[in-house]
């Protein structure tokens, strides 16, 4: 019987190590320092568009997805020639990389430098022109709600009037002036709505553009 339930026992703690869930291989980083000091870094990519912008401003600590042995990155600095290297990560929790550029002494290469950055200039104020657009565009939603309420009320005071058979001087007088005042309301909120949705519209299709 003691035999019987040592052999159990043995089972149930085989079964408990089997399903157990393997635990989770922690992050590992990635410093990398450059000489001279700055510039941009892409990872992942062999030919990254230096137009856009980068993954990480150098210096800097770079987090590797768990279970990574190695990650490929590219070095960029306008002045010098970018590098792309495949960095093997150590077994620590933190590797480092420190990479001395290599000057470039080619017009022809510093001038297309020079047009890629203001290329990403470029894409980097379309981007936020597409941001800005945001707030045209909701204050002609709100016209727009505005403006629909107005109207409502413009309806209703009308209706008011043509319903009501037996009325004084004093109170269709007093009715047509609130029915002109909503109306006048309705028609700048209206206004609104246009005025903004229109420049909304173009904000957004500059900034569509400038970010390509």
């Amino acid at each position: 019987m003691k035999t019987l339930i040592k052999i159990i026992f043995s089972i149930c703690l085989a079964g408990t190590f089997l399903w157990a869930e393997e635990p989770e291989a922690s992050s590992k980083y990635l410093h990398i320092s450059t000489n001279p000091s700055g510039g941009d870094a892409y990872l992942g990519e062999i030919h990254p568009d230096f137009a856009s912008q980068p993954d990480y401003f150098l210096p800097a600590f770079i987090e590797v997805p768990a279970g990574e042995s190695q990650i490929l990155v590219t070095l960029f600095r306008p002045d010098f020639r970018d590098t792309t290297i495949n960095v093997r990560l150590s077994d620590k929790d933190t590797s480092y990389l420190r990479v001395s550029y290599t000057p470039i002494d080619d017009v022809e290469i510093m001038e297309e430098r020079e047009s890629i950055l203001a290329r990403r200039s470029r894409r980097a104020f379309g981007h936020r022109l597409i941001i800005a657009s945001a707030v045209p565009l909701i204050a002609s939603g709100i016209s727009a709600l505005i403006a629909t309420y107005e109207i409502d009320k413009a309806n209703n005071k009308k209706k008011s009037i043509e319903s009501s058979f037996i009325q004084n001087k004093k109170e269709i007088s007093d009715k047509l002036k609130d029915y002109n005042d909503y109306r006048d309301k309705a028609k700048t909120a209206r206004t609104a709505t246009f005025s903004t949705l229109i420049a909304g519209g173009i904000i957004l299709s500059a900034g569509i553009i400038l970010s390509f």
